[in-house]
């Protein structure tokens, strides 16, 4: 089974002009974004995910300089680009990461690749406060850590739901973990060894200038003693410095 990683980004958000390319010690985001993603023991292939427009230009450069993947498709219809992505390089498992979730670590990607298929699922994620339905009843993670893993062949099937496609109100994927009685859908809780991270009023995605600036004190304080620094790290360091 080929799994890759595809990081979903591009460079004409209006939030945080470029944000994928503001550097953290020295580097864009997103290298340094990528460089923990390929830590993963799970993953065959990382793909960096962008469009064809001409704002995106600096994303497929930096996937040279870094010897990955990357795969250019329609700028709006994320779940298009996706599908056509892993049909590309022939990938039977889609793990799908956002590119300003710089936090992301490989130890949750991996567990949650396990848990996918361990539980033969077609979709597996994280659970956030992004999945209201289940608030009152998972234990949820903080937004700007989210790991969504899913079969190539139900993605396939964006089609046959319309009303999702180039919907900005709905998540490209919610045509799948909004139908759970027609595909086989499994929540990763932030339990066991990833009780830590219960913690909702932690946001660890990067829409801002303040989100920026937190996370580049994170990577001033754990990335020299660590470069692979862990999601304990990273609130450990928040627990005693700041309240975010």
């Amino acid at each position: 089974m080929s799994i890759g990683a595809f990081i979903v980004a591009r460079l004409s958000s209006r939030r945080l002009k470029q944000k994928h390319m503001l550097e953290i010690l020295g580097k864009p985001m997103i290298e340094q974004m990528i460089r923990r993603v390929a830590k993963s023991k799970m993953l065959d292939n990382i793909i960096l995910t962008t469009s064809t427009d001409p704002t995106d230009d600096n994303l497929e450069k930096l996937a040279d300089k870094l010897n990955i993947h990357c795969y250019r498709g329609p700028l709006n219809n994320i779940m298009e680009r996706i599908t056509e992505a892993a049909n590309s390089f022939k990938c039977e498992t889609i793990v799908e990461l956002l590119g300003d979730n710089p936090l992301v670590h490989s130890e949750l990607i991996d567990d949650v690749i396990n848990f996918y298929i361990e539980g033969n699922y077609d979709y597996a994620a994280t659970v956030t406060s992004e999945y209201p339905q289940y608030g009152s009843v998972k234990q949820l993670f903080p937004v700007g850590i989210r790991v969504q893993v899913y079969s190539t062949t139900v993605a396939n099937r964006y089609k046959e739901f319309p009303d999702y496609i180039n919907n900005s109100f709905k998540h490209p994927c919610s045509f799948l973990f909004n139908y759970p009685d027609l595909f086989n859908i499994g929540y990763f809780e932030a339990i066991g060894p990833w009780a830590f991270l219960n913690q909702l009023d932690r946001n660890f995605s990067v829409n801002y200038e303040k989100d920026l600036n937190t996370i580049r004190e994170i990577y001033n304080s754990c990335y020299n003693l660590n470069r692979n620094f862990s999601l304990i790290d990273v609130v450990e360091y928040l627990n005693i410095n700041r309240q975010q």
